[in-house]
């Protein structure tokens, strides 16, 4: 018989890999880590909007979700990260093109 090796709430058994938080939860985790690289890419897309701003903060909110029950040795924790860094990409884009439209609102008010 093996011995197991444990590290980060994992048991490993030759190939297999156990992890000590329940199927019902991983299955969420997981979900909620699609859906942060989902509104992450699409926040990135409409950040010229206020829309992509507010899809930036769910990606964010829905990829810290996913890390709280997944650890590093899971596939999409990764993706969960991703997903944080496309909101975070968003927010700063967003605020690029609010500068940019504040810029020109005074400009053009300062033409006339």
């Amino acid at each position: 018989m093996e011995e197991f090796e444990s590290y980060d709430g994992q048991f490993r058994d030759g190939d297999r890999i156990y992890v000590d938080a329940p199927l019902k939860d991983i299955i969420e985790a997981e979900n909620y880590a699609i859906t942060s690289i989902v509104l992450g890419s699409l926040s990135i897309v409409f950040s010229f909007f206020v829309f992509g701003f507010i899809l930036g903060i769910f990606a964010i909110t829905n990829g810290l979700h996913a890390k709280q029950v997944l650890n590093s040795r899971h596939h999409k924790y990764h993706v969960a990260t991703a997903g944080i860094i496309c909101g975070y990409v968003s927010f700063g884009l967003s605020a690029l093109w609010l500068v940019y439209y504040v810029v020109i609102i005074v400009a053009t008010l300062l033409m006339v």
